[in-house]
């Protein structure tokens, strides 16, 4: 009886969250984005004040050129950003194929058919400017199907209605604990279309085994390898995706190639390529990259090589 009470309990939260998100997507533009965003915005930047003080470290640590005054303004700017996820997310829920064409144009996509025409392919992207938008790659993706790794959120309510927000009729949502055998049980293709394998590879890695540290925004980082491993192993071309926004909620996409699938490499080599990238996008535009996570919980010692969990209080 307590188990289907919680199952309905979830349902019933889940639904309201969506029809929520309903409402809000049928609101006008100006709405949504300049009066609703700037009150999001009021809330985290002077009400809440949302972990501003790992925002600001984690920004000085990774840019110690620049000075405080600089600092402060990329933290207040990222505000807006965050607010600007909200309300993307909130929105997302009434947006239809033609509409996410709209939102996002995709760029290098001729290139990227000549390149993977007939095989299966890897992109990585980022928790940079809205990551949610990458999945409306499918649209142009004619002759593939995407595939996309998540994280299960704990909270089954949240998840669930997640996961319908990502719901797209040519895009596979798969655990990444379940990914791998995903990918060994459909890597001949979906219906006769191959696929495009879509990660998110920034997050801070936890430490399994023996790892490897890249230097990354004046940091000793960890970075999850899961494409690389793809790529290596089943010979796949891996392309950067490279997202901009252009005004609140809309953005343009590029492709980069970091690998074509043959070309001999060292180990580590392809994430190398793709964690540059991602600096080169930062460094150009820091206040799009979610600084409210946080980025460096372990680090090497010197000594041992183990891992040790930085200070997390600043997060809280």
């Amino acid at each position: 009886m307590g188990k289907r009470t919680d199952d309905i309990s979830r349902s019933v939260r889940a639904e309201s969250m969506w029809i929520l998100c309903r409402v809000i997507s049928a609101l006008p533009y100006w709405f949504q984005y300049y009066v609703l965003l700037e009150l999001i915005y009021v809330i985290l930047r002077y009400a809440v004040r949302y972990r501003r003080r790992l925002i600001i470290r984690q920004l000085t640590d990774s840019f110690p050129d620049k000075s405080h005054e600089e600092i402060l303004r990329i933290c207040h700017r990222y505000y807006h950003t965050l607010a600007e996820m909200v309300v993307n997310t909130l929105t997302l829920s009434g947006m239809s194929d033609r509409e996410r064409a709209r939102r996002v144009t995709f760029h290098g996509t001729s290139d990227l058919h000549d390149i993977i025409t007939g095989r299966n392919a890897v992109a990585l992207t980022s928790h940079y400017g809205f990551w949610e938008y990458y999945t409306f790659a499918s649209l142009w993706l004619l002759n593939h199907r995407l595939v996309v790794a998540y994280h299960p959120i704990k909270d089954k309510a949240m998840d669930k209605f997640y996961l319908r927000l990502r719901r797209m009729d040519s895009v596979d949502t798969v655990s990444s604990k379940q990914f791998m055998r995903y990918y060994m049980n459909h890597k001949d293709g979906i219906d006769g279309r191959h696929l495009v394998i879509g990660l998110i590879s920034d997050q801070n890695s936890p430490p399994r085994g023996e790892v490897h540290w890249y230097r990354f925004l004046n940091h000793d980082s960890l970075f999850f390898d899961g494409g690389e491993q793809l790529a290596l192993k089943f010979g796949l071309p891996v392309f950067y995706l490279e997202l901009n926004r252009i005004r609140r909620g809309y953005y343009r996409c590029e492709y980069k190639m970091i690998y074509d699938g043959r070309e001999q490499v060292e180990r580590h080599e392809i994430t190398e390529r793709y964690v540059r990238c991602l600096e080169q996008t930062i460094v150009r535009c820091p206040e799009l990259w979610m600084w409210s996570h946080n980025r460096w919980k372990y680090k090497p010692k010197p000594s041992t090589e183990q891992i040790q969990p930085t200070d997390r209080q600043a997060a809280i």
